[in-house]
């Protein structure tokens, strides 16, 4: 059977006019389901005696007394095919570690989870910043499902929207995501940090009953979290760190309320560039105090930081959520403590590196070419000139290069699409064995 499967697949391919691979079968009650990629394309092969239900047949073979149909990966769908695969449903997060990431290319995307999944990782996908934007959430929404369903459907997922602003999550909610983060930066006052005392004094007198209740629970004390960290609240600074962060108390409080009104499952964060200890705890324990069941908090521990250990023990002190913790590179993670798996790492284009050794091996110059494109400077091909073929792909070790080229991958992506999705498509297992190695989980 497997040989005249083949044989039908490259039948399907020509008709095509393209070359197909099949990666993973689903076996269901009435149909058998098969992920086709190409290079660059998405489809999906359906095995029945009925006509199935989706939709844009793009052609039909007879085997066996049955019918292998073939379909575009649409987000339509891509959606229909959850009825018929359970896995193919996204999730909120699990009890594990779980692993936001973003890649331009589905096909990496489903790479990417089938690394997470062997390594016992919860792994999400989604955009950020989208600006509630329907047709960009609709295609990192159809990124995500192909990335479970080309990676195997081995493991829950989960989708996530981080937006700048909570009513941008209305758009992703229709849609069925299930992790939604708010950049929280722009709604703190930092303005009040500098203000003269007079300005200070004349915001006390215009307080609002709820800020000054607030207020009360933390002005001149003291929280003691382990004998050698110790919070402090002196009456002055507590009063700015109130003016700064509780107008942010007030939008997730709003955007709480909103998602919990559309009766589905969800996860909400919240994000920071940079935030403070004693805002760490302001924030997580008058939210919970607001009945705000809130899941991420990410502190924006600065990338290097390698002992992040006071947020990890506020988070531990306070329960009820999660760390989160951007790395731009999954190789450079702090050691974390024990329960490390409690936490939510994000990574930008993880899988980009992966593929550019690939092509470093393959083409040495495309890949200068490349590197010059990610790094945009004037000098930067003549110095990739002198390093040799043989000590391309280790180049791609050092730290700030692997940073550039996932930063640049949205652009080499938009220029090259093509020709990166063609090495994608021609050395898949070297590039995910070599992506399994990157990522440093214990």
């Amino acid at each position: 059977m497997v040989e005249e499967l083949e044989q039908s697949i490259r039948q399907i391919a020509e008709r095509l006019g393209q070359e197909l691979r099949c990666s993973f079968v689903f076996s269901g009650k009435d149909r058998v389901l098969f992920p086709l990629e190409s290079r660059g394309a998405q489809y999906f092969g359906v095995l029945s005696l009925e006509e199935p239900p989706f939709e844009g047949k793009l052609v039909t073979l007879d085997f066996q007394g049955k019918r292998f149909s073939v379909f575009p990966f649409t987000l339509g769908n891509a959606r229909s095919l959850r009825d018929v695969i359970p896995e193919l449903t996204p999730t909120t997060l699990c009890g594990e570690v779980s692993w936001g990431v973003v890649e331009e290319s589905p096909a990496l995307l489903s790479l990417v989870f089938g690394a997470l999944w062997e390594k016992g990782v919860f792994p999400l996908s989604g955009t950020c910043t989208a600006e509630g934007k329907r047709e960009e959430l609709e295609k990192a929404l159809r990124s995500s499902l192909w990335g479970a369903f080309a990676g195997g459907g081995r493991g829950k997922f989960g989708v996530f929207s981080q937006e700048k602003a909570w009513q941008f999550f209305k758009e992703a909610s229709f849609l069925g995501y299930t992790v939604y983060i708010l950049e929280g930066e722009g709604y703190v006052r930092k303005e009040v940090f500098a203000w003269e005392e007079s300005q200070l004094r004349e915001a006390f007198f215009r307080m609002s009953s709820r800020e000054k209740e607030t207020w009360k629970r933390y002005r001149d004390r003291s929280f003691r979290f382990s004998q050698d960290f110790v919070l402090s609240f002196p009456e002055e600074h507590c009063l700015r760190l109130l003016f700064a962060y509780f107008p942010l108390l007030d939008i997730l409080e709003e955007a709480f309320a909103f998602l919990e009104n559309q009766d589905i499952p969800f996860d909400l964060g919240v994000s920071f560039e940079k935030l403070p200890p004693e805002a760490h705890f302001f924030l997580a324990e008058e939210l919970h105090r607001r009945g705000v069941d809130f899941h991420v908090l990410f502190p924006g521990i600065p990338e290097g930081d390698h002992d992040p250990s006071f947020h990890i023990l506020l988070a531990r002190t306070i329960g009820g959520y999660r760390l989160g913790f951007s790395c731009r590179d999954p190789e450079s993670l702090p050691s974390f403590p024990e329960d490390w798996r409690s936490l939510y790492l994000f990574s930008a284009h993880p899988g980009f590196p992966a593929l550019l050794e690939v092509i470093a091996l393959q083409d040495p110059d495309f890949l200068r070419r490349l590197l010059q494109e990610a790094l945009e400077a004037p000098g930067a091909l003549s110095a990739l000139e002198a390093v040799p073929d043989r000590e391309l792909p280790g180049i791609l070790e050092k730290p700030s290069l692997r940073n550039a080229v996932r930063n640049a991958a949205p652009l080499l992506f938009t220029r090259h699409r093509e020709t990166l999705e063609a090495y994608l498509f021609a050395f898949e297992n070297e590039i995910a064995r070599r992506l399994r190695e990157h990522l440093n989980l214990r």
